[in-house]
């Protein structure tokens, strides 16, 4: 079956988390995906966590199935130019290069805080731009510091707006509508400010500063979070006063479905002293599989939360390849996200091979 980006070039010289999550997304749908190393390979061959205590990253093996791999110091200058000249698309990762000049098509650089502003030259990372977006200032117990998640998330974020905003101007060039070369840049602050922009605008609206509320507390929703229950967890938001009746009588709390003052999130929120150790003692009656189907029953948004132990083994989950293999050299394989997004006549690649540092250079240096 035809892909959908089939007969596209990309080339990726910047090796981040963000180019190689935007390249990612080009080679599940069918793109030639060029990983162009330099000697040492891409940084994220190095990240943890490690495979069975070997060198391999599982983190790269996630972000580089599919793709070629060709280290720059094996190819000559002239092959090297013409590989980048005839990329339609060239990822980097806000660093100077002197072969964007080189680049005829559309060159993307994603960044950590994009080109000209205060942090120009600013190195991120991802807790700085959750700190920065005002993400932070939500999270956690009232005393003390926030918490501040792990992971690569903000990079995952800024890698997804930079497949949207280059493959348009890829298509704009492929339709005529383009002139090339173009420029495409991608602050990955900017990116994450999606998760806060409602709060930002309700500051604008409203000049009240949003303060910590402690755990699973977010103004203005309530309930809104994820909690223990007899067997496993469940995640809740109850919002509307059909709702919030359903959800009182799925946990035997009838007596507050109808108090004038929790028929709104907001007024729930302002009593939540009262409402939320009754919603904890009665959800440690059910199992949260028992919850989730019950209140499926009665349009209530509740989902079961899984342990890390217990994800890859949900029905949906397993249903929807929600999980895939990338296998590495030697045939071993693990178990990675697959591409969160679908298009259905012309589906993505669920998984595939790694290529070891530098395994296609001669392919290209003929």
């Amino acid at each position: 079956m035809t892909k959908a980006l089939e007969g596209l070039r990309v080339v990726d010289i910047g090796g981040s988390i963000s180019t190689e999550y935007c390249s990612k997304i080009f080679a599940d749908y069918g793109a030639e995906v060029i990983n162009l190393e330099p000697d040492s390979g891409f940084e994220t061959r190095k990240y943890p966590p490690f495979i069975n205590g070997r060198d391999d990253s599982a983190m790269h093996a996630y972000l580089n199935t599919n793709k070629l791999s060709v280290r720059k110091d094996k190819l000559r200058r002239e092959i090297l130019e013409e590989l980048i000249s005839s990329a339609d698309l060239v990822l980097n990762n806000g660093k100077k290069s002197e072969l964007s000049s080189i680049s005829k098509g559309v060159f993307s650089d994603i960044s950590w805080y994009g080109k000209g502003g205060d942090y120009d030259n600013f190195t991120g990372t991802d807790a700085q731009c959750f700190a920065l977006n005002g993400m932070l200032r939500g999270l956690g117990s009232v005393e003390g510091p926030p918490i501040i998640p792990t992971g690569y998330q903000a990079q995952i974020i800024g890698g997804m707006a930079a497949f949207v905003g280059s493959l348009g101007q890829v298509l704009g060039v492929e339709l005529g509508n383009k002139k090339s070369p173009t420029l495409v840049e991608t602050s990955i602050y900017e990116a994450t400010l999606c998760l806060t922009e409602v709060g930002a605008v309700s500051f604008f609206n409203t000049g009240l500063e949003g303060r910590r509320l402690g755990v699973n507390r977010f103004a203005p929703t309530y309930p809104l979070g994820v909690f223990p229950c007899k067997e496993g967890w469940i995640g809740l938001t109850v919002l509307t006063p059909s709702q919030w009746h359903a959800f009182c009588k799925l946990l035997n709390m009838e007596h507050f479905a109808l108090v004038p003052e929790y028929q709104t999130s907001l007024g729930r929120l302002q009593d939540i002293d009262t409402i939320e150790p009754v919603i904890q003692e009665s959800l440690l009656t059910f199992s949260a599989n028992d919850l989730f189907y019950k209140a499926q029953q009665e349009a209530i948004p509740l989902a079961r939360v899984p342990t890390m132990e217990e994800l890859l083994e949900v029905d949906q989950f397993i249903e929807r390849n929600a999980f895939t293999y990338a296998i590495l050299s030697g045939e071993q394989r693990i178990k990675v996200p697959s591409v969160p997004f679908r298009l259905m006549d012309t589906p993505p690649t669920f998984g595939g091979y790694v290529a070891e540092l530098g395994e296609h250079s001669e392919r290209f240096n003929r």
